[in-house]
């Protein structure tokens, strides 16, 4: 394993790994079916090492529902700005394949979530609104202080006051996996120095780039800078 600069990593042990392979029915990318082998077991608020952590922000990064249970949502929220990718509680699986459910607990636990992430599709699970924006709007209303959406074409932030929208430019989607986690991820570490539309821009930048090439992206900060200059002249 390749290492990572200036992170600390406290590894828990699990008796599984999660495992699943996707499959993707349109050229967009847009829709896929999953199918899950083995998943992990939860994560839990005693296994937090958290005299340990200096962070701003805590990624609550799950990858399937039961991975990040309700609880640690006020418990990550006690420490730090929490973000969280609702993937972790709208994907189910149930007979080896992925489901989605709503959240139940969406309205009780959304005002502990700074920065809340979805896709378009899941935003519509959430809220019933096919309309990325109104989505937002309902999601802002029920707590959470800043909405992140994905979606094939671009990516729409919210912070109650305005909507900011940046497109995607990827020259191809070959490695359209992770594209939510990229996003995010990208964009959570720019908020803490920059504004919503800077760092929207530089994390969609990020996974415009990422998305070209098969697995993580390989690249660092000249790299995206770069791209900018290349693809996205027009928000300079």
């Amino acid at each position: 394993h390749e290492k990572a600069p200036s992170i600390s990593v406290f590894p828990l042990n699990s008796p599984h790994s999660f495992v699943t392979k996707n499959v993707y029915h349109t050229a967009d990318r847009e829709r896929r079916t999953s199918t899950v082998d083995s998943l992990i077991a939860p994560y839990t608020t005693d296994e937090v090492p958290v005299d340990q952590i200096d962070a701003a922000i805590w990624h609550l990064a799950g990858l399937a529902g039961g991975d990040i249970p309700n609880e640690m949502i006020p418990f990550a929220a006690k420490h730090a700005m929490v973000a969280i990718d609702v993937q972790t509680m709208l994907r189910w699986v149930e007979n080896g394949g992925m489901v989605y459910h709503d959240w139940k607990e969406k309205k009780e636990l959304l005002p502990s979530i700074r920065f809340l992430k979805t896709d378009a599709a899941e935003a519509e699970i959430m809220t019933g609104c096919t309309d990325r924006r109104e989505a937002a709007k309902h999601l802002y209303s029920w707590g959470a202080k800043e909405i992140l959406i994905t979606h094939n074409t671009e990516v729409l932030a919210y912070d109650g006051n305005e909507f900011h929208t940046c497109p995607i430019r990827a020259r191809n989607l070959s490695g359209r996996t992770g594209r939510g986690d990229t996003t995010f991820a990208a964009y959570i570490n720019e908020r803490l120095s920059h504004s919503v539309p800077e760092a929207l821009l530089t994390a969609t930048a990020t996974v415009s780039l990422k998305m070209e090439t098969p697995g993580p992206l390989k690249g660092n900060r000249a790299d995206i800078e770069k791209y900018i200059d290349e693809f996205y002249p027009d928000f300079k």
